[in-house]
């Protein structure tokens, strides 16, 4: 028993290590000849909330299939298919330039790429924003010493907001400012605990916290000031894809497909998916 005690803590904390914090799947599935067929799907910790609610709609509709997933962070769910440690049926990403890495090594099936959910980008602020953050311009002010992204080589959200901010006009004012964190839940944190006067990260995890069968709720010591305004930068939204090598590519396409479904739609829509937030004044 101690032994066993020992292994799950360990497991517990390369979760958090991945940046996470939490793991969770549906069903263990089985075996496709005596019981329901497992579909190992790989989930970003920002659509756990979404996800958790869309996969047992999924499952009452399909009821010969389980869904085996595990949430991980967007940056180590893309390492580990591009290096073959995962093979799973189906990756979904809370952007696109993670898909376009996965793409380009090859291993998409080929007619699979989905968008299925909005995602936008949002200025974050520690709770009573001690520098007085109100609009973009205002992060070029001395009070403002340090601005948390996620690193744009390998998250949607960091590569985004570099766009963003170079479209705004401020980028030679505020690019010696930028602390790259490598995954967007270490930036949104590092804000949270003020050690960064603002954050850029994705709208909906700057207004709630995905947490399996818990209803949404507002981030920690961090406060959502406003969106992005959408010509700032290049759109883009949640993607799924269906993986070349694939044990249940029908299956996965037929979640994939589900995504775009009315109730899956009023889903992401319920976890702020589709941002509703103010737009941040230029200056």
């Amino acid at each position: 028993m101690m032994r066993l005690l020992l292994v799950i803590a360990a497991l517990t904390l390369l979760l958090v290590a991945a940046g996470c914090g939490t793991s969770t799947s549906t069903a263990t599935g089985g075996d496709s000849e005596t019981g329901p067929v497992k579909l190992h799907v790989m989930v970003p910790c920002g659509q756990v909330g979404p996800f958790s609610e869309i996969v047992k709609l999924f499952e009452a509709e399909n009821p010969n299939i389980k869904v085996d997933w595990m949430p991980e962070n967007m940056v180590t769910i893309t390492t580990k298919i591009i290096d073959g440690v995962e093979r799973p049926d189906a990756f979904l990403s809370m952007g696109d330039l993670e898909v376009d890495l996965v793409e380009q090594a090859g291993l998409v099936m080929e007619g699979t790429r989905t968008a299925y959910a909005d995602n936008s980008l949002a200025i974050m602020v520690p709770a009573g924003n001690p520098a007085g953050v109100q609009t973009l311009a205002d992060l070029t002010k001395p009070a403002v010493k340090t601005i948390t992204i996620p690193d744009p080589e390998q998250n949607s959200v960091g590569k985004h907001a570099v766009e963003a901010l170079r479209n705004a006009g401020i980028w030679d004012d505020v690019k010696g400012k930028l602390l790259y964190a490598r995954f967007a839940a270490d930036s949104k944190d590092t804000a949270a605990k003020g050690q960064a006067q603002a954050s850029i990260g994705y709208y909906p995890c700057a207004v709630e916290v995905h947490l399996p069968n818990q209803e949404p709720a507002e981030p920690k010591n961090l406060k959502l000031l406003c969106q992005v305004p959408a010509n700032m930068y290049s759109p883009f939204k949640c993607e799924g894809v269906v993986l070349k090598e694939a044990q249940n590519p029908e299956y996965a396409k037929k979640l994939l497909a589900f995504m775009h479904r009315p109730e899956s739609q009023e889903v992401f829509t319920k976890w702020e998916f589709v941002g509703s937030g103010s737009e941040c004044p230029a200056g």
